[in-house]
C-alpha cells in the first residue's frame, strides 16, 4: 500500500508539472522576449514646496464625522467628486454669511460649526477652514486659498478665502467656493484656481460657466461680487496644510505665488494699513515661477520598471498624504492587493496588465498607473 501510494504521488506530480509546461508553451511562444509597453497614465508631480498636510491619524477627524453626523450628507454616494460637492453643499445649508460682524468663537471647524449651528454667522475664511477639515476627514487633500482682484491704491480689491481639493477623477486641482457652495467649469471639466485665472487674463473668463450645488447647475454667479472669476486675479496658497490636525498650534503664515509676467509687473492692492497686501512688507510671499510646483500631484504614481531574468522588477514612488499602503491587481474585476514600493512580478504568458494605486488612511484610493509587458518574437 505505502510502495502503491507513492507512486500514484509520483504519476500525479508528473502529470501536474507536465500540464504547466504546456501552459507556459501555449501562453508565450518559443524564442519570446517580453518588453514594456508605454501606455498613457497619469502625469506625476513631486510636492516641492507645500509642507505639513492634514494628519488622518488625528482623532479630530472622526470627532468631526461623528459629532455632525457627515455620514448621513454622504450616504451611499460612490462617486468622489459627488462626495465632496454634496459635503460642500451641507457646508453652504449649515453656515449663515456675515461678512462684517462674524460671531467671536474659537477658529477651528468645531468652534465654527458648534456656533453656526446656533445661528451664527461667518466670513468666507471660516467657511474655508470648515471645508479644509471636513473634506480631509474624509480623506480628500485641500489647500486653502487667499485670493484677489487686486484693484489699485485708491480702490483696493479686498480679500477672499477659498479651498482647492484633488480630483482623483478629473487628475487635477479644483477650486471651490463653500461660501456660495459653487465652482467654475469649461466644458464640463472643473476648473483649478489657476486656470479660472487664466481664463480671466486670457479674455475675462467668457469662456467658463459657474455651477452651483451638488448637482452643478448654472448660475450667473455667486450672491456677492467676491466670488465671481474677477477675484481671482490674485492667488495665494498656504504653504503649511495642517490646519485641523495641528489645531491650536503654529501654523505658517508664509503663502506660495504664481511668479509669472503679471505677478512681476503688478502689485496686490488688498486693503489694510497701507492698502497693499500685507505679506509684501512681511516678506511672507513665496514666488515660483515653477507652475507645475503648485500643480502637484497627490496620490498619482511614479513607477520605474525593467524586465530581468522572466521578470518585472518596479520601484513606486508617489506624494500621497498619510499613505496607508500601495496596491496592486491584474485584469479588472479581480482583487486589489497591497504591494510593496520594490515589487518583482513573474512573466508567465504572453501579455499582462497590472493596475498599481496608492490607497490613504481613509480609504481613499488614488489615480491607476498602468503596467503593460507583452512578448514578441525575435
Amino acid at each position: 500500500m505505502m510502495a502503491g501510494s507513492y507512486l500514484a504521488t509520483l504519476i500525479a506530480a508528473v502529470i501536474v508539472y507536465s500540464l504547466g509546461m504546456i501552459g507556459v508553451a501555449l501562453g508565450q511562444a518559443e524564442g519570446a522576449e517580453h518588453r514594456l509597453v508605454e501606455v498613457e497614465n497619469p502625469v506625476f508631480r513631486e510636492n516641492e514646496l507645500f509642507v505639513a498636510q492634514e494628519d488622518l491619524r488625528s482623532p479630530r477627524f472622526n470627532d468631526l464625522i461623528q459629532r455632525y453626523e457627515l455620514d448621513k450628507v454622504v450616504g451611499n454616494e460612490t462617486n468622489e467628486f459627488r462626495r465632496i460637492l454634496l459635503l460642500r453643499n451641507w457646508i453652504k445649508k449649515n453656515i449663515a454669511i456675515e461678512n462684517v460682524n462674524p460671531t467671536q468663537t474659537r477658529g477651528d471647524a468645531f468652534g465654527i460649526l458648534d456656533a453656526a449651528l446656533k445661528g451664527g454667522g461667518f466670513h468666507c475664511g471660516h467657511f474655508m477652514v470648515v471645508q479644509n477639515a471636513v473634506l480631509n476627514a474624509y480623506g480628500y487633500v485641500t489647500r486653502c486659498l487667499g485670493v484677489g482682484p487686486g484693484g489699485t491704491p485708491d480702490r483696493p480689491g479686498g480679500h477672499h478665502g477659498v479651498n482647492e481639493v484633488w480630483s482623483n477623477e478629473y487628475l487635477k486641482w479644483v477650486l471651490i467656493d463653500a461660501k456660495y457652495d459653487t465652482h467654475f467649469e469649461r466644458d464640463g471639466i472643473p476648473l483649478s484656481a489657476l486656470e479660472v485665472r487664466d481664463e480671466l487674463l486670457r479674455n475675462e473668463a467668457r469662456d467658463i460657466t459657474c455651477v452651483r450645488g451638488p448637482d452643478r447647475l448654472p448660475v450667473e454667479g455667486p450672491e456677492e461680487p467676491e466670488g465671481g472669476p474677477v477675484t481671482y486675479r490674485w492667488l495665494s496658497w498656504e504653504i503649511q496644510g495642517n490646519r485641523h490636525s495641528n489645531w491650536p498650534h503654529f501654523h505658517s503664515s508664509a503663502l506660495v505665488t504664481y511668479s509669472d509676467e503679471y505677478y512681476r509687473t503688478h502689485k496686490w492692492w488688498r486693503r489694510g494699513r497701507t492698502n497693499q497686501h500685507w505679506a509684501y512688507t512681511a516678506g511672507y510671499f513665496i514666488p515660483t515661477p515653477h507652475r507645475e510646483w503648485i500643480e502637484w500631484t497627490p496620490n498619482v504614481l511614479r513607477v520605474t520598471a525593467s524586465i530581468d531574468q522572466g521578470q518585472v522588477r518596479g520601484h513606486i514612488v508617489s506624494s500621497t498624504p498619510n499613505l496607508k499602503e500601495y496596491q496592486v491587481c491584474e485584469r479588472p474585476g479581480t482583487d486589489w492587493l497591497p504591494v510593496a514600493p520594490h515589487f518583482s512580478f513573474q512573466l508567465t504568458r504572453d501579455r499582462h496588465e497590472w493596475h498599481l494605486r496608492s490607497v490613504n488612511l481613509a480609504g481613499v484610493p488614488g489615480p491607476t498607473y498602468r503596467l503593460v509587458a507583452e512578448a514578441g518574437t525575435h
